[in-house]
């Protein structure tokens, strides 16, 4: 085969390799090992309950509908069907809803859990940066958690999925009267890729920040006309800091 040739082929496995890629970023799957240090996993009763958010080492947030008494806190898993060198298990202490959470309308729905001990950092876990800006229009999002796939099962490695932003008038189109100012919208109308049962209070996360925490949507999940609803954390920063220091 002569150089040209060579060179032909080499560049059309090259794209071939790029595009396949591509496309296991834009179907979701599992994640990288090391790419979600603030996962937390919520358990009960021996089971997953929701998804959670290590934003300091002795604090998690998560949504205000996962309260539950005698919540545990997995920290640094990737399978949880597996015990892992990486994780680090927590009691939950003091679980802390936002006053004006409402269960009705979904309205505040986020939570501050304050774990027994500050956990070891590690390449495993680390926590989140929040967002503070409340204008941050990333183009490109994604989600991750334990819960639901589309064929019904609970998987038992961590999904990510990629998603974006949903301007707030095509989130009110979709959830007409249901929207708040403290909700933000994120799908994808492509392929209908979605939070579901087992990821809620699990992280929204934009431009490597914390952008939204899984609070409610359509029900099945997975609609291409109707996104997600998150929790806005920018507009939660002063009552997370406040909450932290008072302790």
């Amino acid at each position: 085969m002569d150089l040209k040739k060579t060179l032909t082929v080499a560049l059309t496995l090259v794209a071939a390799a790029w595009a396949e890629e591509q496309n296991k970023l834009v179907h979701g799957g599992p994640c990288e090992k090391t790419s979600h240090p603030y996962q937390a996993a919520l358990y009960t009763s021996g089971h997953l309950l929701c998804g959670g958010v290590l934003i300091h080492p002795q604090w998690v947030l998560t949504a205000a509908h996962c309260k539950k008494p005698k919540l545990q806190v997995y920290l640094g898993k990737h399978n949880l069907r597996q015990r892992e060198n990486s994780q680090e298990q927590s009691h939950v202490v003091r679980a802390v809803a936002h006053p004006g959470y409402n269960a009705a309308t979904h309205d505040q729905d986020i939570m501050l859990l304050r774990l027994e001990y500050p956990v070891k950092l590690s390449e495993w876990i680390q926590p989140l940066p929040l967002e503070k800006n409340c204008l941050a229009n990333h183009t490109s999002c994604h989600i991750l958690g334990w819960g639901k796939t589309a064929d019904g099962d609970f998987p038992d490695t961590i999904q990510c999925a990629y998603i974006h932003l949903v301007p707030p008038e095509e989130c009110e189109r979709a959830y007409p009267g249901q929207i708040t100012p403290n909700m933000v919208c994120a799908g994808d109308e492509k392929y209908g890729k979605d939070s579901c049962q087992g990821d809620s209070g699990g992280p929204l996360v934009c431009g490597n920040r914390l952008r939204g925490l899984v609070s409610w949507g359509n029900v099945p999940c997975g609609s291409k006309e109707k996104p997600g609803v998150y929790t806005d954390v920018c507009r939660y920063t002063h009552w997370i800091r406040k909450t932290i220091q008072a302790k």
